[in-house]
Parts: structure tokens; C-alpha cells; sequence
């Protein structure tokens, strides 16, 4: 590809991107978002236009706004055989509001691509073992089996690794020791609606932190 062209490329969709990040409401954001995808595609960029499908059934804002800095660093890195290879992500949570947070949390770096959602841990074992997922977002208080016990039952069979993301399990309680010890690696705390805006990002960071270093990122 011309290095001018590409320059130029990757100049222009920073632009975008950065009003994509600071787009007001959603109407705008899908804006961005179209405009993004056709210089995408009129550049055959692969990664980037599969990432950019995904993201046009994004229903919240801050999903879209999230999903920005990583659309850049996508860009603006090429594409790579190891960067082409996603994270695959399964996300186990009771509440679709908290499944939903997540997956704006991880919109944040392009390596990651939720594949599948579910709402229990019996549904979580079903998942992964169809899936298949290299990491596991994990709640702990579900219905019909909790989070200890699919820890117990991705013990003997499941696939890749384990992050609760719980508020019963801070790290260093009880709960959190306990997860350790059934095999999960980390525990952290679940972002909370009450928190203030600047708490509220500071945990999806940490969320995205662990996530990188469970899967040796």
C-alpha cells in the first residue's frame, strides 16, 4: 500500500475518530461511525471494517464513544498477523445493564471481541464449551448456579482463563481468595452506577488492565 496514501488515511480517520470520542448523542456518534467504515472499506482494511460491523449494533453512546481510542490505535499500527488473531470473550453477568458496561470497557481495545454473552453460570458452562473463549468475564451472584460453582465445574473442563468481576469479591476478601483458589486469575471490583463519574472509570480501567494481563497482554 503507498505510504503517502496511507499516511493520509490514518491522519483522517484519527480525526474522525477523535469526534466519534466526542460525540454529544447517538445520532452523531453513528455519523462518525458510517464515515469511518466507508474510508475503512474504501481502504480494504479488514480488521478495521470487521471491527466497525460489530460496533454498528452498539445501542448506548458510550459504547460507540469508548470504542474510539482503539478504532485509532488500529489504524494507526497496520495490520499485523498476531493483531489479527481477536481475544475471544465470553461475558457472564445476571444483569444485561452490567453486561452491556462491559462490553464498553473492552470496546476500549481493539483485541477483544465479545463473543457471546450469558445471563447464569449453567449458561455460562454451555457457552464456553461451545465458544470456547481464551477469557471469561465472571459475576458471582447469579441465579440457577453461581459463580463459585461454574468456577468449580471450568475447573475439570473449560477453556481459557477467568476474571470475577464481582462486587462480593474485592480483592483480598474472602470471596476473592476463594475464586484465586479455585483457579480464577484475579478478582476486581465491579463498577457500580452510584460511583462518581471518575471512580466509575477508574474500575473499567482496572477491569481492562486485568483483562490484558489474563491474556498475557
Amino acid at each position: 500500500m503507498d505510504e503517502e496514501l496511507l499516511a493520509a488515511f490514518r491522519e483522517e480517520f484519527a480525526s474522525l475518530c477523535a469526534a466519534l470520542a466526542d460525540s454529544r448523542d447517538m445520532a452523531g456518534a453513528q455519523r462518525q461511525l458510517a464515515q469511518l467504515r466507508a474510508m475503512a472499506d474504501g481502504m480494504q482494511m479488514a480488521r478495521l471494517q470487521a471491527r466497525l460491523r460489530e460496533l454498528e449494533a452498539a445501542t448506548e453512546l458510550d459504547e460507540l464513544r469508548g470504542a474510539a481510542e482503539g478504532l485509532a490505535a488500529m489504524a494507526s499500527g497496520g495490520e499485523t498477523e498476531a493483531e489479527a488473531q481477536p481475544i475471544r470473550t465470553l461475558i457472564i453477568d445476571d444483569s444485561a445493564m452490567m453486561r452491556r458496561m462491559l462490553r464498553g470497557i473492552l470496546a476500549a481495545d481493539p483485541r477483544f471481541a465479545v463473543i457471546g454473552e450469558a445471563a447464569d453460570g449453567a449458561a455460562g458452562l454451555a457457552a464456553q464449551a461451545e465458544l470456547k473463549p481464551a477469557l471469561t468475564l465472571l459475576d458471582l451472584e447469579m441465579p440457577v448456579l453461581d459463580g463459585m460453582g461454574f468456577l468449580a465445574e471450568w475447573a475439570l473442563a473449560g477453556h481459557g482463563a477467568v476474571v470475577v468481576v464481582s462486587s462480593a469479591a474485592h480483592p483480598g476478601s474472602p470471596a476473592a481468595l476463594e475464586v484465586l483458589r479455585r483457579g480464577a486469575f484475579a478478582a476486581v471490583a465491579k463498577p457500580s452506577g452510584a460511583l462518581s463519574p471518575d471512580i466509575a472509570e477508574r474500575s473499567g480501567a482496572e477491569i481492562l488492565a486485568t483483562a490484558r494481563r489474563a491474556v498475557g497482554g
